[in-house]
């Protein structure tokens, strides 16, 4: 084997391996464009999913909370009759004393009056 059959072989052997380096860095891309996309995919389906579990556990929050104030509304809603019938009985005895005051305080001036 003379110099240039080795020259030759050397040559092609660095051709050959620059393209073997070449495939590789083609693939390695490839592989970290795929890995990428797959990681948006996975990020976007587990953003959907905690935004649905979100949602869902809100609704539940909302549920509560609403039937919380349906239940000081009643609770206002009694409060409100009660003092309502209590005073409802309280006006005419309220009116009656008013009147007896004021018949008082009439009958005092009238005897001042004398």
């Amino acid at each position: 084997m003379n110099r240039s059959d080795i020259l030759l072989k050397v040559k092609d052997a660095e051709s050959k391996a620059q393209q073997i380096v070449k495939e590789a860095e083609e693939r390695q891309k490839t592989i970290i464009t795929s890995a990428r996309r797959e990681a948006a995919a996975r990020m976007n389906e587990a953003n959907e999913k905690l935004k649905a579990e979100l949602d869902t556990k809100l609704a539940k929050e909302r549920k509560g909370i609403a039937a919380e104030k349906q239940i000081y509304l009643d609770k206002g809603k009694e409060e409100a009759a009660e003092v309502k019938s209590k005073s409802e009985v309280k006006v005419p005895n309220a009116i009656t004393h008013i009147m007896q005051s004021f018949e008082r305080a009439l009958d005092v001036a009238a005897k001042t009056n004398d």
